[in-house]
């Protein structure tokens, strides 16, 4: 039985499926953090009263998220050149996938003439892919961003939106049972009865999105990076059948 390295685009699907399982951690260190653990309830010394209480303390979680987008993106594009490379002889000089975000169109189609792009794969990458200024949005980001992590982290922005469920049980018995919505940047207060104890905690929801100024600027990561991966499969596969 033949091993996934001995199959001529396997090292390519190799880095998607690490690239996938990199996404998926992304919920699984969410999952993992303290801040997940909902909301905290302690006596306010000066005012006697008891307060209700949701911060971020988790002081390496954007970092680690960061680090795990990162090893995505890089992974994806791998799988790109892989299988472009995978398309000529081991002493070709091909060794990236085609992608010119500042070239035109037909300044794409002229770059790759006479490197020994056959027509299928010229079709593709110049009108299935669209690797050229105003070409496919996603292809031309995962580029970018595989650079932009070369020389900085990618970090994200984490922020908390809501805590669904949350249940307070009062002295006298009765449940007091409330969504907490949170509009200050990731921290939340509020007044309850005194005595009140925790019935349930509540979820957390989290939004990660791309910072400001960055390719997918604030779009959410987890999906962003699904559908990149998909299209990147899709790619191999393609380039796997001209082979």
């Amino acid at each position: 039985m033949k091993e996934i390295w001995d199959h001529p685009f396997g090292h390519g699907k190799l880095k998607i499926e690490r690239a996938n399982k990199h996404i998926a951690d992304i919920e699984k260190r969410l999952h993992a953090s303290s801040d997940s653990n909902g909301p905290t309830m302690h006596v306010n010394a000066t005012t006697g009263k008891q307060v209700l209480h949701y911060g971020l303390t988790d002081d390496r979680l954007r970092s680690d998220i960061a680090l795990i987008v990162g090893d995505a993106i890089h992974n994806l594009h791998c799988a790109l050149d892989i299988a472009w490379c995978g398309m000529f002889p081991a002493t070709a000089a091909h060794r990236k996938f085609p992608i010119y975000p500042k070239k035109t169109r037909e300044e794409f189609k002229g770059t790759l003439k006479g490197t020994g792009v056959t027509v299928a794969m010229l079709n593709l990458v110049v009108d299935g892919v669209k690797c050229y200024a105003g070409g496919d949005a996603d292809i031309l980001a995962l580029h970018s961003l595989d650079i932009d992590d070369k020389h900085h982290l990618l970090i994200p922005v984490l922020t908390v939106v809501g805590i669904s469920g949350v249940e307070l049980e009062n002295e006298d018995g009765s449940i007091d049972r409330f969504d907490v919505g949170i509009t200050r940047p990731n921290h939340y207060w509020q007044d309850v009865s005194l005595g009140a104890k925790f019935k349930n905690h509540g979820q957390v929801r989290f939004k990660i999105t791309f910072r400001e100024g960055a390719p997918f600027e604030n779009l959410e990561v987890v999906p962003a990076l699904f559908r990149i991966s998909a299209k990147v499969s899709r790619i191999v596969n393609l380039l796997q059948r001209m082979k």
